[in-house]
């Protein structure tokens, strides 16, 4: 979120985010076509591949973790490298699931005395009721929380661990009293189970006063790996989707919420995907192939950098180099990049729906 739209209204806040949404993903492709290359919009930080959760959708958790990931000292060399380098002064912190990093709290000190705005992502799991004070007191700007589902069931077995929705009400209902400076939005995956309840889900942030929703659709678990295991996501099988039990089938109940949604978007409700974005998922789950010619700008707008200090410009591509020993400033333009950059053109990857893409 935006924090120049941190105090407007809710009712006003959706409309201008979708008109920001759209615009910004045209601009986006006028400055792709004249080859022009900005420093990156946002830079995100994933501090560590563990993981308490056992997500289906995700392969993550299946392996273990990397002895080698950055320790608090570099982080804080990290953050000197990078607290002037991206346009929007910002940074997504995620894991795996950040809470679980032993020193998360001293870690998000650092991003903010740099001067940058921090955003977390979580699966809530390991993050308690009495963390939202000291979350405050660092100055965090934004939390947001994993929900898949009103519905507790399907909630946790999306997430692989029972109880995690209860869990998540508790957590919003504590932020809710605390009614700090902190924002808190959702972050929800569009797959066969839910896609009853998209627009129920926007009407549950909007009428809790959250921050807002943001949807992703489902991809294949190989997306989201180990950094310790590979250097880049494997390829999946080419029709990936006709065997995973998550992939959306009910295609009329999909394209009817997101038609609600896009209607919600239009009336205020915070959604915080550019509608052109929402209208392919419809796309996206009738035929994945055709959003193939879809320009994939995540190369040109975002920087990743992994629990080891490399550093990425797609989770699909290998590292261009590595925060501890290189200037990213100078690997960002570097000949490397520019192959990468080249590549990801013509990659056919079904991820280009993934919100780095926006």
């Amino acid at each position: 979120m935006w924090p120049m739209f941190k105090n407007i209204h809710s009712g006003i806040k959706g409309r201008v985010l979708g008109f920001i949404g759209n615009g910004t993903q045209f601009l986006k492709r006028i400055i792709h076509r004249l080859g022009i290359l900005l420093p990156p919009l946002r830079i995100s930080i994933d501090i560590t591949d563990a993981c308490n959760f056992r997500c289906p959708t995700c392969d993550k958790w299946k392996s273990p973790m990397s002895p080698n990931e950055i320790s608090l000292a570099e982080w804080e060399l990290v953050f000197k490298k990078i607290e002037k380098l991206s346009l929007l002064r910002e940074v997504a912190v995620s894991g795996g699931e950040p809470f679980i990093h032993p020193h998360i709290f001293d870690i998000l000190k650092l991003a903010k005395q740099a001067g940058l705005r921090v955003v977390i992502i979580s699966n809530g799991g390991a993050l308690s009721q009495n963390n939202f004070q000291t979350l405050e007191e660092i100055g965090v700007d934004s939390l947001m929380l994993s929900l898949n589902s009103l519905e507790a069931t399907i909630h946790d077995e999306s997430r692989g661990t029972p109880g995690n929705h209860v869990h998540i009400m508790n957590l919003i209902r504590t932020w809710q009293q605390q009614s700090g400076q902190m924002g808190l939005s959702l972050s929800t995956i569009v797959m066969e189970s839910n896609c009853h309840e998209l627009s129920a889900l926007a009407t549950f942030a909007h009428e809790n006063k959250l921050n807002g929703i943001m949807y992703q659709a489902l991809l294949p678990t190989e997306t989201h790996y180990a950094f310790a295991g590979k250097r880049q996501a494997i390829q999946p099988l080419e029709h990936w989707y006709t065997k995973n039990p998550y992939w959306v089938k009910r295609q009329h109940t999909l394209s009817s919420e997101i038609q609600k949604v896009l209607m919600l978007q239009r009336r205020g409700v915070p959604i915080l995907n550019p509608p052109s974005q929402l209208r392919d998922f419809i796309k996206y789950f009738n035929a994945p192939g055709q959003l193939n010619s879809k320009p994939c700008l995540g190369t040109q707008n975002r920087l990743f950098i992994d629990p080891l200090g490399d550093i990425r410009l797609c989770y699909g591509f290998p590292p261009i180099g590595n925060i501890l020993k290189d200037n990213p400033k100078l690997l960002w333009r570097s000949p490397r990049a520019k192959g990468i950059r080249q590549k990801s053109r013509h990659c056919n990857r079904s991820c280009r729906l993934q919100n780095c893409n926006i």
